[in-house]
Order: C-alpha cells, then sequence, then structure tokens
C-alpha cells in the first residue's frame, strides 16, 4: 500500500476494483492503492474495535448459540458505528456500486495493516488469527447460498460441485450418513483438505475426495484461511523492523495493540459526582477492584507511591472529583504521616497538573485497562491490574472479601489465569451488580463506575450516606476488602483490618 496525503480514495481502474469483486475475501494479494495516514489509522482502528468485540462475545461464552452470537455480533457492530463492517456482515446493502467497493477496500486495506501490527510475536499472533477466524466464520454465516458459490469460484477453493451420478453414487453407498435428495447441497474437495471433519467422521470418502455438505465447507475454508494467514505473517515478521522505521506510521504500528480507543472520560460526565463525602460509600460496590485497593491502601497507610498516585488520581478525576476537593482528599490522608507544609512542596503541584493546572496545562486522562495491564509493577506497589499482577492466591482473598460468590471467585480466577484481564473484570462487575454492563466487555476503570452508576440508577444524594449509616457501611467496606498485606501477596493478617476498623470508629 502507498500513503500518499491525497484524500481520493475511491477505486478508479479495473485491476483495482477486480479487488473488491466479493464481499469476503481470503485476503491472498496485497493491494497495490494510495491510502492516506488518516485513512490507515482510522481503518485500523475501526477493524480492531471489530475485532475486539468478537473476542468479547466468544469469551462470554456466547458461542455454544451460535444463531444467538451471530445476533448479538451484528447488533454490537451497529451499536458501535461500525456502519461499513456492518453493511458488508449483511451483505453489502449499499445505495451505488462505488460505495460498496469502498467498503470493501477498507476491509481488505484494514485487514493487512493489522497484520503489520499483530506479526511482531506468538501471542499476538496466535490472537490476530483467532479473531480473523471468528470474523470471517460470522461473515461466511450470514451469506447467502448465490454469494457463498461465488466466493467458492473466485478464490480458486478446489471446492467443486457434486453432478447428478456422484450423488447418486453417494446415496448408495453412505450407509452410516444421512443423504439430501438435491445434489447441490454437497461439495467434493481433496480430502487433506479438511482434515477436521475426516477426524470427526463427518464426510463421505471416496477415491482422495471428500464429499462435503454445504454446511461443513466452512471447517475447510478456515483451515485454508489459518494455514495461510500463519504463512504471512511470519513473512510480515521478518520485514516488521524496516516497516517500522517510517516516521509517517511507525509508531502507529508498534504500539496500537496496546491502545485504548474508547471513551477518554478526560471530563466526567457521570450521573453524579464524586466527592470527598461519599467516596468511601461509592468505593465498595462502584469502584473495579483496582481502584478499590489503591482505596483502602490509601485510607490504610496514608501514602501512595508515585504510579500509584497518578492511576488512582486520575480515576478519581474522571469520577467526578473536583481538583479542590481532590487536593483536600490526599491532604487529609497524607498529613496524617506528614506536615502540611511537606505536602504542599512535594504533592500538591502534581494533582493540579494532573488536573491541568500546572506545566503545559494539559488536561490529563485517566488510564485505561490496556494502559494498566501493560504497565510495570514493582515490589511493595500496589497500583496496575490486580487479575494480573497479583498471585492467584492473593486474587482470590482480594475477591473473597468482596462478597461475592464461590463460583464467580473461581469463574475470574480461570479468566484471570488464562490472560483474560478485562474479561474477568466484566465477571466481578457482574457478581457485584448482578447484571452485566451495557457495553460487551469493561475496558476501562471509569467505565465501571459510570456502568455501576447506571444499574444502581443513583443520583448525586444516592451516593451519599445518612451520618447513622456511615460508620457501619464504612466498617462493612473495610471488612469486605483486602489490607496492604494481602495486596502485596503476602498472607492474609485480620489483625490489620481490625487495626483499621478501630481506627475509623475512633474517627
Amino acid at each position: 500500500m502507498n500513503f500518499t496525503p491525497s484524500r481520493k480514495s475511491l477505486p478508479t481502474d479495473k485491476s483495482e476494483k477486480s479487488l473488491y469483486i466479493h464481499d469476503l475475501q481470503l485476503y491472498r494479494e496485497i493491494p497495490d492503492i494510495d491510502v492516506n495516514l488518516d485513512e490507515f489509522e482510522e481503518w485500523a482502528i475501526e477493524r480492531l474495535k471489530v475485532l475486539q468485540i468478537l473476542e468479547q462475545l466468544s469469551l462470554k461464552g456466547n458461542t455454544n448459540n451460535y444463531e444467538e452470537y451471530t445476533k448479538l455480533a451484528v447488533q454490537e457492530l451497529k451499536k458501535e458505528g461500525l456502519n461499513h463492517m456492518y453493511k458488508l456482515v449483511n451483505g453489502g446493502k449499499y445505495k451505488d456500486y462505488e460505495e460498496n467497493c469502498l467498503a470493501r477496500k477498507r476491509d481488505v486495506c484494514s485487514h493487512f495493516i493489522l497484520r503489520l501490527i499483530y506479526c511482531k510475536n506468538d501471542e499476538l499472533r496466535k490472537w490476530f488469527i483467532s479473531r480473523e477466524l471468528d470474523l470471517f466464520k460470522l461473515r461466511w454465516s450470514l451469506l447467502s447460498k448465490t454469494d457463498k458459490l461465488q466466493f467458492l469460484s473466485s478464490n480458486n477453493t478446489n471446492y467443486s460441485a457434486v453432478n447428478e451420478e456422484e450423488h447418486k453414487f453417494m446415496t448408495e453407498n453412505m450407509n452410516s450418513f444421512t443423504t439430501t435428495e438435491n445434489n447441490s447441497d454437497y461439495f467434493k474437495v481433496r480430502w487433506m483438505q479438511v482434515l477436521d471433519l475426516v477426524r470427526n467422521r463427518k464426510v463421505f470418502l471416496c477415491d482422495g475426495f471428500a464429499y462435503v455438505l454445504q454446511t461443513d465447507v466452512i471447517s475447510g475454508i478456515c483451515q485454508t484461511f489459518r494455514s495461510e494467514l500463519s504463512q504471512e505473517l511470519m513473512k510480515c515478521f521478518q520485514k516488521f523492523n524496516l516497516i517500522c522505521d517510517d516516521e509517517r506510521f511507525g509508531a502507529f504500528i508498534k504500539y496500537l495493540h496496546q491502545s485504548y480507543i474508547g471513551k477518554n472520560y478526560s471530563v466526567s460526565e457521570n450521573m453524579s459526582t464524586l466527592s470527598i463525602n461519599n467516596i468511601d460509600h461509592a468505593s465498595k460496590d462502584s469502584f473495579p477492584l483496582c481502584m478499590k485497593r489503591l482505596h483502602v491502601v490509601l485510607r490504610s497507610e496514608h501514602h501512595l507511591k508515585h504510579q500509584a498516585r497518578q492511576q488512582y488520581g486520575l480515576f478519581l478525576k474522571g469520577a467526578g472529583l473536583s481538583l479542590e476537593q481532590a487536593l483536600t482528599f490526599w491532604r487529609s490522608e497524607f498529613t496524617k504521616k506528614i506536615d502540611v507544609d511537606k505536602f504542599d512542596k512535594q504533592y500538591s503541584y502534581n494533582i493540579r497538573h494532573n488536573y491541568g493546572k500546572e506545566g503545559r496545562k494539559t488536561n490529563y486522562t485517566p488510564y485505561s485497562c490496556m494502559k494498566i495491564i501493560m504497565g510495570a509493577v514493582g515490589f511493595d506497589e500496589y497500583h496496575g491490574c490486580p487479575y494480573k499482577h497479583t498471585s492467584s492466591q492473593a486474587l482470590k482473598q482480594l475477591l473473597e472479601f468482596s462478597n461475592i460468590s464461590a463460583q464467580c471467585i473461581q469463574d475470574i480466577l480461570n479468566l484471570s489465569q488464562n490472560g483474560h484481564y478485562q474479561i474477568a473484570c466484566t465477571k466481578y462487575f457482574e457478581a457485584k451488580h448482578g447484571a452485566l454492563p451495557s457495553a460487551t466487555a469493561i475496558n476501562h476503570p471509569n467505565q465501571f463506575f459510570e456502568e455501576s452508576q447506571k444499574v444502581k440508577g443513583h443520583s448525586n444524594d444516592d451516593l451519599i450516606p445518612n451520618i447513622s449509616q456511615a460508620n457501619t457501611s464504612m466498617k462493612d467496606d473495610i471488612n469486605n476488602t483486602l489490607t496492604k498485606d494481602d495486596i502485596s501477596n503476602a498472607d492474609f493478617d485480620q489483625s490489620i483490618i481490625d487495626g483499621f476498623v478501630d481506627k475509623m470508629d475512633c474517627d
């Protein structure tokens, strides 16, 4: 692909148009076309959103009922505004030919751009292949019979239609199979191309050919797609360093897989505004686990290290805590160990800086899940993602003190151990609220808080417990949360929580 500043993007010649003769592709031919840098980034992000939606639906177990999974996937594509892929999935319902070609062009180009991004290591390649296969199966399942036949013909897949004589032979010899009355329901292909079907005894074999039901053709096509894509990703990897040297898009290719592409929460738009009067109450159920443990450590230790202050402070900002209240909140905790002058000299500047009132006056955004997950966490530090950066035993203790069922705890631990950290957080949300978030999965700590407020239907006053209930609520919060020792993977020590509860009673 060539990259130019031109905004012209529609196919203009026959050779280019020949790339887009079908809505579904095996992506065997690299497009030699002009793409400007804005399109390069926009199309890559758009496709990544599509793949992430399919991953989240898959991990939530929606693939058992494929019809329901398909319905949910199409709904999510439409909901997220991914209109070009939504229309391609639904059979290319466009006003004219040129619009259809543009959508197919976006599809082809975005696939090859993500090849560059996800070729870097085995883990990324495995993820990309799995997600692309999910997308391919989804799109195949929604093609008409005519479109499927056209796809098989145009991609030289070696599938051929079964004639009446072959169908008669199959009917007479397939004793253990149920044949159909229509020979067009079958295809003939070399048996090596459908090893999964052969293994599961779902085909009729004769003279080196497998006779495959039309509904099972996708298995062989996916086997071919997986094999070819795996080989092409290895070829991309061999040229990855050379490609990344290009100043125009090198950084984008290097880091897109780590990027958060949703709402940035730099300005709070929550149904309620967090304040120092309700922060303890809100932390009980409306904070994600990563922020809940930082809150408890701050309340018990009256200090957090720099990265933890950044992670938690920006979260509070995104949840609606004003600069004035943030200064009051942090000062009230830190000055239990240091004097006010020291706090003002060493810490208040950074708080004002995060709110865009110092330095370059940048309005800093709260950390996304991906940024937190990819960050480094050292010894005796408590920021990061608890599903990734704590041991299984420590995470289990943390969950046990969150008042959720043993089955939910085990499900979350399994997801965490398999590297599905954001899905684990979504499961935690479901366990705490008895409902799923409106989005497919949790991708941002402030999204967790915002979704929690929606589920609870909180107004500003609802977040603030009355004085007679405050001490009881606070005590419950503390008893249902781990302490510093638990978070740092040490054995659970009830005496620390007891001391914290006694202290709060005195306060």
